[in-house]
């Protein structure tokens, strides 16, 4: 093991950080607060003192000290420090553990008493997992300071750190796919009694245990599924760890003489945690929602009991108020991709679905397309004469060219999968876009580029996740885009750069920054812009900046030029950028330094027919309860429900559609999906077909998602009515092409500023983002009157969460806090989410595969409903199949015992009441919008009536669908739950 104990470099000095972290961080419970006890833990650890007599643990991120016989427990760390797997020094003095602060995972330590908090590592990187020498004076952990999790010796008294491992010893590589799974990133450090061996952990398709002596090569103990951290035996024998195989976990004991390893406990729920090892051979570990304590690898496991309290503010706060019939004229702000001519003086954008272009000297807006498809990102030629852009008129997104002076048009590309986001090459000869791939651009793209005059395509770039469109250089030979470059293989997360690709194909690109060791703003759909002299513009704190880029990659000094814009375009004089405010069109001139706004974004009205439209139905389910049997007249006038009443052929007026057989109820709310722009108009008529009037869109590009609702509002375009969350708020790191970079109270206004100009519907708070920006980022969309919805429970649901995506999913930990690796949720979980009133969005339809086990799911879901919690149904499209998906949700629901008045409610009245829309959607009544539903069969009789629409109805409006509409889109073939 030639590289272990030998590296060295210079250490940070630990500074005060105690006083600032906790004034920063303590918050008293509020006088209104609800105090809910927790007797059970999900996916938790623990830990006792040296002296047997005191337990730490790590429950729902705060760590909790409690006498070893159990009891009561007192809280040593606040919720927003989001601590996990303390670990005692040897003398008892400090309690080592690692945390999530100013956006990042540091190694941190404090008495026991929750005293002397100091980090010991620097946030300019993760560490996790550490461990004690036997002596106390180092500390061991995990950290991707270098690109992956390598292991680190820091030496307490002089600050100086050694790293452990090598990439080249762990098989460590930087991953370049729009997803990976962990390989080579050594983790868990845990040095033997005597000092003199190291284990630790390589994780891979199959994570292996690993020791090593200094001068030896490692060798492997063990290889199994997941493993979590070992624990040596006391004697320096063996190690104890916790596996996953085939969803079953197993308390292990591996000897280091290379004999079998053998189980200690097995057939329960173990988390996957470091045990702990007691002086008298004894054994603590957690499982099945317990701490549990094992006298001896043969004893049966006793149960330690605990009752930790924690606080609710769940304040409440005046929702937003629709009117979904409100026919007053509207400015749009979806406006996408908006580009200068040549000359600086026409633009050309896409809104309402079309194309639209205005002259600069007089404001004047006209028109350029005028139709129901999608016609977005325009490029102007080097010329000025023609613009290409992508259209799905031919059925699938494409390459289009106009002529400006005579309006003919041309289909440039004819390809398997949807195109986006085409950029004209300097010498006009050529066009460079994204190509979709893994189903969509939200998932995946690569960059190719189009000879226009012979047809000739090539690919310049591997699949990437989610980048934005290309920029040119002046001189032609390379294109940038923004891209994640992973921290490591083992969380997918990164930062948001510059990757430089050689335009003819040559090489996989370079990762570049101006900012290094920081993230760019949202990168997809959010491009950068390289003018003709060299000056490239990107976006970083909200704002754009300025500095000379050459084509190796060399940036020169920066300069702010806007506070707050995003989605930049040069001139091709390189003298203004247009770019997008919030739904504001805006210019900068580069000689004066001067902005103006241009006011010439074109204006919309709600779309409701003048018709009158009654129809007669035996079997009403009126988003609540069905409706005794009888013979009703559901009367729709202007796009709305005017009577419910017994059926009366005297006061029927208009058209009347006689559905009496089958069966009516109100259209169906899909609350968590991802629609791609690019997939064009039939994604929206296929969510339609199958019944889904209305979505809830959980991250997607602002502007696209605000295009979507308006283009559908208008009537320009058929599809689902939109709530929208715009991007997903991360941290320093983040993940998806639509995330932004929200790691700053500062930041966290401005996204504020970009959600209430753009009227967003919800704001979604991501994976990476610090619980202190949270609570700001909900302080200020509550005041905006608008909901926030994260992935994770606690403290979010203390901090006012509305919302909880998924029953798992992602987490910034690597573990989920809401159900173990089995999938099960203990009181802890179930507690908080009933106690709080949030609302649980479950998609376990995603999580459904052949064989697999259900019942966690139905457990957790039943525990839910029985216990006056709230859920609604969502799906997490694209990850599983669009619109089918929502059907399948609700029969899994109806599969797991829930009454399916209650599986109806999920997808019409109880989600239409969460989006704050509840006195006009979801809800066969009057006034409300009429969007309907009739059924072939009865779903409260048999689920699997939910699929099969007879009839769709979109305020007052049939819709007429095709067997087109009806086809499935399919979903990627390995699930990413994110």
């Amino acid at each position: 093991m030639n590289a272990l104990f030998v590296r060295r470099r210079s250490g940070h000095a630990p500074g005060p950080l105690a006083a600032v972290l906790l004034t920063a961080l303590l918050f008293a419970a509020p006088a209104s607060a609800e105090f809910v006890t927790l007797t059970e833990g999900t996916n938790f650890s623990v830990a006792r003192s040296p002296d047997g007599e005191r337990v730490v643990m790590a429950l729902q991120g705060v760590l909790w000290s409690l006498d070893a016989s159990g009891g009561e427990a007192a809280a040593l760390t606040v919720p927003e420090l989001d601590a996990h797997e303390p670990v005692w020094s040897p003398d008892g003095s400090l309690i080592a553990f690692y945390a999530f602060a100013e956006n990042g995972f540091s190694v941190f330590t404090m008495e026991p008493d929750g005293g002397r908090l100091e980090r010991r590592t620097p946030p300019d990187f993760d560490a996790r997992y550490p461990a004690w020498s036997a002596d106390g004076r180092t500390l061991y952990y995990a950290a991707d300071a270098e690109g992956g999790y390598a292991l680190h010796a820091l030496e307490l008294e002089s600050g100086a750190v050694r790293r452990l491992t090598d990439p080249a010893e762990t098989g460590y590589e930087m991953p370049d796919t729009p997803y990976f799974r962990g390989a080579g990133n050594a983790v868990y450090p845990t040095p033997s009694p005597d000092g003199n061996t190291l284990a630790f952990v390589v994780d891979g398709s199959r994570d292996r245990l690993v020791v090593g002596r200094e001068g030896e090569e490692p060798r492997t103990l063990l290889e199994r599924e997941l493993l979590g951290a070992p624990a040596w035996a006391r004697d320096g024998t063996a190690l104890f760890v916790v596996a996953l195989v085939d969803r079953e976990a197993t308390l292990l004991r591996v000897p280091l003489d290379g004999t079998p390893a053998t189980a200690v406990a097995s057939g329960g729920d173990l988390f996957p945690f470091r045990p702990d090892v007691g002086a008298d051979g004894s054994l603590l570990y957690t499982g099945d929602g317990r701490i549990l304590h094992q006298a001896g690898p043969e004893a049966a496991p006793s149960t330690i009991a605990f009752r930790a309290t924690v606080s609710l503010d769940r304040t409440s706060y005046e929702r937003r108020r629709y009117d979904f019939a409100d026919r007053s004229s509207q400015r749009a702000r979806g406006i996408i991709d908006p580009v200068l001519s040549p000359a600086g003086d026409r633009l050309v954008y896409a809104a309402l679905g079309d194309l639209w272009t205005a002259s600069l000297p007089d404001g004047a807006v006209q028109r350029l397309t005028d139709d129901d498809f999608i016609d977005l990102s325009p490029t102007f030629s080097p010329d000025g004469r023609r613009v290409v852009w992508v259209s799905d008129r031919s059925g699938k997104a494409e390459l289009w060219t106009m002529t400006l002076e005579d309006g003919r048009t041309e289909q440039l590309t004819d390809l398997p999968e949807p195109v986006n986001l085409p950029v004209f090459s300097p010498d006009g000869r050529s066009v460079a876009f994204l190509r979709d791939a893994l189903t969509s651009v939200f998932l995946g793209a690569t960059v190719q580029i189009l000879e226009l005059d012979s047809g000739a395509l090539r690919q310049v770039s591997p699949p990437m996740f989610g980048p934005s469109a290309p920029a040119w250089s002046p001189d032609g030979t390379t294109l940038a885009v923004y891209h994640r470059a992973p921290s490591n293989s083992r969380f997918r997360e990164g930062l948001n750069v510059v990757r430089l690709l050689a335009a003819d194909g040559e090489g996989t690109g370079r990762f570049v920054s101006p900012v290094e060791g920081e993230s760019l703003g949202r990168r997809q759909f959010n491009r950068p812009a390289w003018s003709r002299r060299g000056e490239f513009v990107y976006r970083f704190d909200g704002g754009l900046w300025l500095a000379p880029l050459d084509p190796d990659g060399t940036f020169g000094p920066a300069r702010r030029i806007a506070d707050v814009g995003e989605n930049p375009a040069w001139s091709g004089d390189g003298e203004q950028l247009v770019y997008l405010e919030g739904g504001l069109l805006t210019v900068f001139e580069r000689s004066s330094g001067r902005t103006r706004r241009l006011g010439v974004e074109p204006s919309w009205q709600q779309d409701l027919p003048d018709r009158s439209l009654t129809l007669r139905a035996d079997a009403v389910f009126d988003g609540e309860r069905r409706l005794p049997e009888g013979d009703y007249g559901v009367r729709v006038e202007n796009g709305r429900i005017a009577v419910v009443a017994p059926f009366d052929p005297a006061a029927v007026e208009g058209e009347v559609i006689d559905v009496r057989g089958h069966f009516l109820m109100p259209g169906l709310i899909e609350s968590h999906t991802h629609q791609s722009i690019s997939q064009g108009k039939a994604l929206g008529r296929r969510f339609l077909c199958h019944g889904i009037t209305t979505v809830r869109e959980t991250g997607d590009d602002p502007y696209h998602a605000v295009e979507r609702r308006e283009a559908q509002a208008s009537g320009r375009r058929h599809g689902p009515r939109v709530f929208t969350a715009g991007p997903l708020n991360e941290g320093a790191r983040v993940s998806y092409g639509v995330s932004d970079t929200i790691g700053t109270l500062g930041a966290v206004a401005v996204s504020a500023q970009l959600s209430e100009a753009m009227g967003l519907d919800l704001y979604k708070s991501y994976v990476r983002q610090d619980y202190r920006m949270q609570r700001r980022a909900i302080e200020l969309a509550h005041l905006q009157g608008i909901p926030v919805t994260s992935h994770e429970l606690y403290p979010a649901v203390a901090n006012g969460i509305d919302y909880m995506e998924h029953l798992g999913a992602t987490s910034r930990r690597g573990f989920s806090l809401k159900q173990s690796r089995l999938g099960w949720a203990y009181q802890d979980v179930i507690e908080l989410i009933n106690r709080s009133g949030v609302v649980v969005v479950p998609t376990i339809a995603m999580t459904e595969r052949p064989g697999r086990d259900m019942t966690p799911a139905f457990e957790t879901l039943r525990r839910i409903d029985a216990g006056g919690g709230h859920f609604v149904a969502g799906t997490d499209s694209p990850f599983i199949a669009h619109a089918v998906a929502l059907h399948r949700e609700l029969e899994l629901y109806a599969k797991a015992g829930i009454d399916p008045s209650r599986v109806l409610r999920s997808a019409t009245a109880d989600a239409a009441d969460a989006l704050g829309a509840g006195d006009m959607l979801g809800r066969i009544a009057v006034g409300h919008m009429a969007d309907l539903l009739v059924l072939d069969g009865d779903p409260l009789n048999d689920m699997r009536a939910i699929r099969f629409a007879e009839l769709v109805v979109q305020n007052g409006e049939p819709v007429e669908c095709s067997a087109a509409d009806m086809a499935w889109i399919p979903s990627p073939a390995a699930n990413h739950a994110h």
